[in-house]
């Protein structure tokens, strides 16, 4: 049994690390926001589709006033509701 949970707990944490370091490799650029967009407009109504809009909405509005700290943060938001 504890073989198993440790199993468990290794394939999980190799799954957060390598969907982190996607994240971290997605810079704030209107294709990044394009292709988020898109995914945003295939996911099933909800909750998580309303706030990926918002997000994605305010990234493309700090990308337009130069702000790309802001525009990367709103952007992980988006991308982190559409998993």
């Amino acid at each position: 049994m504890r073989a198993l949970l440790l199993i468990a707990s290794i394939g999980a944490l190799t799954t957060t690390a390598s969907l982190a370091q996607n994240l971290e490799a997605r810079e704030c650029n209107a294709a990044n926001i394009g292709s988020t967009a898109e995914t945003i407009a295939k996911m099933k109504d909800g909750k998580q589709k309303a706030t990926a809009s918002v997000e994605i909405g305010a990234a493309s509005e700090a990308l337009a006033l130069g702000k790309p700290d802001d525009c990367k943060d709103h952007l992980m938001k988006a991308i982190l509701q559409t998993k």
